[in-house]
């Protein structure tokens, strides 16, 4: 059961060090507001503030000035689990024993240096609403910061935005997914981020590992079937700072365009359209049956393909058909990956041949 008076939803925000922004971070979650513009309500924001030397909790506290929907925790989380993962699995765990047993209740999640936007928290409800164990939201630089970033560093991140939007069209072309249809997005990340407590508690929590623990957060969910919406209409505006405070992030890659920016390759559009198609093959395979052509579509051995397909979830046969096809080594000598500008012009030409053959597939019936 809930405790008395507890909401539906909780906001768990980690914090460390943020004393500079957490004031915009806290105005911006009280400011949240519905479909016609009206206060949010049934929702409470927990600003956990681990092992910080400045005033991020007092400033924390200030901001909210006195409003009961957000409150501000300190700990000291010790040595080992004084990191990115630790700060996560503290503040989300926090909000799970907060929701207590309701089978309604939903986890939330944002970055302390990050500004949700007004309508955040109902775009993310409208996803659980039609039946999502988590959904993940658009995360975008501050309009100000990214103003202020290189010319080269800011055509790259604009370049790979656009690029990463046209291969989730191209996957959701050939490889469709009922629940989480386009328009969509590629960002599964913790500055916007949300889940049932059923969920949570089903994967165990945020898995432990050294960084990127929103990432294995989501494998954790796949792995399992559960359902995730990307939903392009939350949107949260984040810090466009070079310097990060955690190992691998949206910093690192940031500042490694700063330092070269046209040395970022990524997959083409050849290879975005093969692992789509190969992905779907697969989906139908779990459903039909054993077919011929899935070797040559993953470059992987039948015996592999076969033994991934045995798994128990359709989330451990990807997991096993991707491993095989990383193992064969025949992947990567048939696909290298291209610079990001000319990456872009090959999925918008290969969306146009999807699209070209739906067209003449529908007229020819």
């Amino acid at each position: 059961m809930r405790p008395p008076c507890a909401p539906r939803l909780v906001v768990a925000v980690p914090a460390r060090n943020e004393a500079a922004g957490i004031a915009r971070t806290v105005r911006a979650l009280l400011a949240q507001v519905d479909g016609s513009g009206l206060p949010l309500t049934g929702y409470e924001v927990w600003m956990v503030v681990n092992n910080s030397s400045d005033h991020t909790a007092q400033r924390a506290a200030g901001a909210a000035a006195g409003e009961r929907r957000v409150r501000v925790v300190t700990l000291t989380l010790p040595p080992g689990q004084d990191n990115v993962t630790g700060a996560r699995r503290a503040a989300l765990d926090l909000a799970a024993r907060r929701l207590g047993d309701d089978p309604m209740g939903v986890i939330a999640t944002t970055d302390a240096d990050s500004v949700p936007a007004p309508d955040w928290l109902w775009h993310l409800r409208a996803a659980f609403e039609a039946g999502a164990d988590a959904a993940c939201g658009r995360i975008l630089l501050r309009p100000e910061e990214r103003a202020r970033l290189p010319g080269p560093v800011r055509r790259v991140y604009l370049q790979d935005a656009a690029y990463r939007l046209g291969a989730e069209r191209l996957t959701a072309r050939l490889n469709p997914d009922p629940f989480d249809p386009w328009p969509r997005h590629h960002q599964h990340f913790g500055a916007n981020l949300a889940l049932t407590l059923r969920a949570y508690r089903e994967v165990g929590g945020v898995p432990d590992v050294p960084h990127l623990e929103d990432v294995a957060l989501m494998g954790a969910l796949r792995r399992r079937d559960l359902r995730i919406r990307r939903t392009p209409h939350a949107r949260v505006y984040t810090s466009a700072r070079l310097t990060g405070r955690v190992p691998v992030g949206l910093s690192t890659q940031l500042a490694e365009w700063h330092a070269d920016p046209a040395a970022w390759r990524v997959p083409g559009g050849a290879e975005i359209a093969a692992l789509a198609r190969a992905e779907a093959a697969l989906k139908e395979a779990r459903q039909r049956g054993w077919s011929a052509a899935l070797p040559g579509r993953w470059l992987a051995p039948p015996a592999a393909l076969r033994e991934a397909l045995r798994a128990p979830t359709l989330g451990l046969a990807l997991e096993a058909a991707h491993a095989a096809r990383l193992r064969a080594g025949l992947w990567q000598g048939h696909y290298a990956p291209v610079p990001v500008a000319r990456a872009l012009t090959e999925v918008r030409g290969e969306l146009w041949a999807a699209q070209d053959c739906g067209l003449l597939s529908t007229s020819r019936r």
